[in-house]
This record gives C-alpha cells, structure tokens and sequence, in this order.
C-alpha cells in the first residue's frame, strides 16, 4: 500500500473478486478436463465461501455497537446463519451426486485461501 489504509468496503471487495476469480479459474479447469461434477462443487463452495465474507464484513461493522448494548444474542444469531449458509451447501452437495462433495469442501474456504495467501505473499492491500 502506498501509505494509505484501504477502506473496509475496498479491501472486501479485493478479497470478494480475487477469490471470484479463483473460483472462476478452478471452474474453468475442471470443465475443460470433463469435470462437471467437481466444477459444480467448487461453484457452490466458493459461493457459500464469498456470502459468509459478505457476512462476516456485515458483522464486524455491527458488532461493537451490539456488544455494547449487551446484544450478544444477535452476534451468535448472525454467526449462527454463517454456518447455516456453509451447512446448506455442504448438505446439497452430499445429497446431489452430479454435485463433487470432494471439491465442495475446499471451496468452501476461498475466500480465506485468498486472504491468508495474500498475507503470506506480503499482499495485504
């Protein structure tokens, strides 16, 4: 970064079309090798994956608000339908077999491959 603090809505983004574009590329490859059913899982993880990102962002920026108001149960409702977004993908997967559950689970972690692979790389805008 060039001195600058990236906004809390930029860096999301960044994160949010770099882990679009690992999807994107990985989808690509397993299509091209005949594939589908582990294209079909790496589509429905990432997805899962990006919304709970989406989640997580919407949460951090509530959170201090709802703690201090002595709100916690709506911080565990919130995490509670993170883990539904995950479980739900994770069920459809298993229940559907032109779905790969195989490929499902890994991408399921996209968004933070792309944020902890930034920070290891020295990528931390």
């Amino acid at each position: 970064m060039s001195g600058e603090e990236l906004s809390i809505e930029a860096y999301t983004r960044r994160i949010f079309y770099r882990a679009l574009a690992l999807v994107i590329t990985a989808t690509s490859i397993l299509l091209l090798a005949g594939q589908k059913p582990w294209a079909k899982g790496v589509v429905l993880g990432g997805s899962a994956s990006m919304i709970n990102l989406l989640f997580l962002v919407s949460e951090i920026r509530k959170q201090a608000v709802i703690t201090a108001k002595g709100g916690q149960w709506r911080a565990v409702t919130r995490h509670l339908l993170k883990l539904t977004v995950l479980a739900a993908a994770l069920i459809y997967a298993a229940r559907h077999e032109d779905i790969a559950l195989w490929a499902t689970i890994p991408a399921i972690f996209t968004s933070q491959i792309v944020l902890f692979g930034g920070e290891l790389l020295g990528r931390q805008e």
